[in-house]
């Protein structure tokens, strides 16, 4: 008897599942690349090989932000002196040092610590010079240095992820699909089919694809990530009406490319 794995269509939850449609993302094009360029892929782990532990970006992690937060803490205490005492250039210098290493550390790791601490860094700098302009006016520059350093940390976004972009994009055009829970996505021997439950004028047509024209299909916690003749969809794993996930997992291996892991992938890049 043939088996068929049946899904019902619903609308996702784009903030819920952004995460893991990224990674997938992610993933296919690494795989993609690393079919076509197998040799610079594995000089490229050879390379890297170290900095693929996850332990290891861990506590470059937080060195990074203990050094950031040292050394800001440390400019924080000389440049003041270095200001006020005009013949002390050595201080200036390691202030400044200090001073350079903690932005680029906490900038890199703590944006919005380094935003707030600059902030209140300047506000203080600036009271204390208007608060005895004769003694601490030079201290206004100081002030200068530290919001310009805050406004810059608070105001200046990250460029988006380019896959969070797409998986954003793929989302919300799943979401745009009228009379969605009309959907069918069925799995069966030969093929794969999109249809429409009580089709009508109003429906498109049944579209159909076989399994040799699938180029990969990736596996995360909460969805199947299909990619094919040029297009992307994904499925809810929560949506599948006949069948199990295993038994489909056990399915499509025979039948195309198949991986797992894209949401803990993503969980070790990020940490």
């Amino acid at each position: 008897m043939e088996q068929n794995f049946v899904f019902q269509v619903t609308a996702p939850d784009v903030d819920a599942l952004l995460p893991e449609v990224s990674s997938a993302l992610e993933q296919w094009m690494e795989l993609a690349s690393r079919r076509k360029y197998p040799k610079l892929w594995a000089l490229t782990d050879r390379i890297n090989r170290w900095n693929k532990a996850p332990t290891a970006r861990t506590k470059r992690r937080r060195q990074g932000q203990v050094q950031g937060l040292v050394n800001w803490i440390v400019a924080m205490v000389v440049l003041p002196v270095a200001f006020l005492t005009p013949d002390s250039p050595l201080l200036v210098v390691v202030g400044a040092l200090c001073l350079g290493i903690g932005v680029v550390e906490l900038w890199r790791y703590l944006p919005k610590t380094l935003g707030i601490l600059s902030l209140l860094a300047g506000a203080f700098f600036l009271m204390t010079a208007l608060g005895d302009p004769d003694e601490m006016a030079v201290l206004v520059y100081l002030a200068a240095q530290y919001l310009i350093v805050a406004l810059a940390s608070l105001l200046v976004r990250k460029r988006q992820d380019p896959y969070d972009r797409a998986a954003r994009n793929l989302l919300r055009k799943r979401n745009a699909v009228k009379g969605l829970e009309l959907a069918r996505f069925i799995f069966s021997e030969e093929k794969f089919s999109l249809g429409w439950k009580d089709a009508s004028k109003t429906k498109p047509a049944e579209e159909a694809a076989y399994y040799r024209d699938v180029q990969q299909v990736i596996e995360a916690e909460s969805i199947l990530l299909i990619v094919c003749c040029k297009k992307v969809l994904f499925l809810q794993k929560k949506d599948l009406l006949e069948g199990t996930i295993p038994e489909l997992r056990a399915f499509l291996r025979e039948r195309v490319p198949y991986v797992e892991g894209a949401t803990e992938r993503r969980k070790e890049s990020v940490s």
